[in-house]
């Protein structure tokens, strides 16, 4: 019976110990990788072996599912030949012809094997989702930045003028105003093109005429507007980075997407490292994800577990009552698990899933409508500690009634053995 050996350079044809054909490949990484994922041509592999017209063994499953679907009979070795082959491998190349001897046998696999970690690793970083991942954590950071930049020009355009903190909330239309320079130079069009209804800008426009804030230097007006136009920029950069997550979102996770949303979506994928490790996880992991520190909190001191971790950002479980929000964030986590399995798996959008979750969810609302009572939790005395401390006293010195007496009868024959004890 031949043998199929399939190996890092090639595949070989063997009849015993001695080699009929060989089939080197041109590019042994790639063809190696392709032949493991069933998708290698094998035409001068599969023709010779008709030739042949008998049955063959092999020593790869993946070879063999490839075999047989060109209607080749064959089987799969047993584990001791294969073993053996593995340990015999640099005898192998050699006796195949893909190698000279086995100093260039070792060569040539120490090459396939740096190939092979470079193909995997461009292969890895071409993953569309570690894209994503990339995208929501520099939006984060975005808007961590826009903060700290507003909160300082707040505080510094206020020294000039202090009214207009606690008129203007948005960091936009706040730093709209700073970009137009002094407050004797609005007009109330000014506060109308920053994107205030009329009778906000009358109001601000008169405000500004009774200001107590002092004048304010060219020099530091020409920093605080430079400042104020990097937080805008920085608001065009967060708009688009938006865009961007939630048509990636659409295209690679769309069952994730319409179960979490694009943003709560694209954060629990950043915590779980990617799609595919995602899709592995039960739901209890992924309605935690996010409180790692308050479940081992909670599993070091004995308090209660988190019910929620990145899933409280959830319209569904921002918006319900406290005691409903574990039990949805539950829900959303089983439909979210559900969802990344079919998208890692490629079965396309599923709207079901959604409609299922809202049948839950209502269904949690109508049963736990109004707040259960909790048990009132009774404090803990000091003198139920001390008892129970007398209790194993007693216990360790025979317990009972005479407990006391035993204990001062052993105290005395130490006494009497080693002595009365330095004060």
């Amino acid at each position: 019976m031949y043998s199929v050996i399939l190996t890092e350079l090639g595949i070989a044809v063997f009849d015993d110990n001695k080699c009929v054909k060989s089939f080197p490949f041109s590019n042994p990484a790639t063809q190696y990788v392709e032949l493991k994922k069933e998708q290698a041509h094998l035409n001068e592999l599969e023709q010779f072996l008709t030739s042949l017209g008998s049955a063959v063994i092999v020593n790869d499953s993946s070879l063999l599912k490839q075999l047989r679907k060109k209607s080749i009979e064959a089987d799969l070795m047993e584990e001791k030949k294969i073993e053996t082959i593995q340990s015999s491998k640099l005898r192998v190349l050699v006796d195949s012809g893909f190698a000279t001897n086995e100093g260039d046998a070792r060569g040539k696999l120490r090459d396939f094997a740096l190939s092979l970690s470079s193909s995997r690793v461009t292969e890895i970083s071409e993953s569309p989702d570690l894209h994503i991942i990339q995208a929501i954590n520099t939006l984060d950071e975005t808007d961590k930045i826009i903060n700290l930049l507003s909160s300082r020009v707040r505080e510094w355009y206020g020294l000039h003028f202090p009214e207009l903190d606690n008129l203007i909330d948005t960091i936009s239309g706040y730093s709209k105003i700073v970009v137009e320079g002094r407050r004797d130079n609005f007009t109330q069009s000014t506060y109308t093109n920053a994107g205030f209804p009329e009778e906000k800008a009358e109001m601000l426009f008169l405000l500004q005429k009774k200001s107590r804030g002092g004048q304010i230097s060219d020099e530091n007006l020409s920093i605080v507007q430079s400042i104020a136009k990097q937080i805008l920029d920085l608001f065009e950069l967060r708009q688009s980075l938006e865009k961007h997550i939630e048509t990636q979102m659409e295209k690679i996770a769309p069952n994730t997407t319409v179960i979490l949303g694009s943003a709560v979506g694209a954060r629990v994928l950043a915590k779980a490292g990617s799609l595919k490790r995602l899709a592995t996880m039960p739901a209890s992991t992924i309605q935690v994800l996010g409180a790692e520190k308050a479940l081992f909190r909670a599993l070091k001191t004995g308090a209660q577990p988190p019910k929620h971790g990145l899933l409280f950002q959830h319209q569904l479980v921002h918006s319900a009552p406290r005691w409903q929000r574990g039990k949805i964030a539950r829900a959303i986590a089983a439909k979210a698990a559900i969802g990344a399995r079919v998208d890692v798996y490629g079965g396309g959008r599923n709207d079901t899933l959604l409609e299922k979750l809202n049948v839950r969810v209502g269904e949690i609302g109508e049963k736990y409508k109004d707040q259960p009572e909790r048990p009132a939790v009774q404090p803990r005395r000091n003198d139920e500690r001390q008892d129970r401390r007398f209790d194993r006293r007693d216990r360790r010195f025979g317990g009972g009634r005479g407990g006391g007496d035993k204990r001062n009868d052993w105290q005395k024959s130490k006494r009497k053995k080693f002595g009365k004890r330095r004060r």
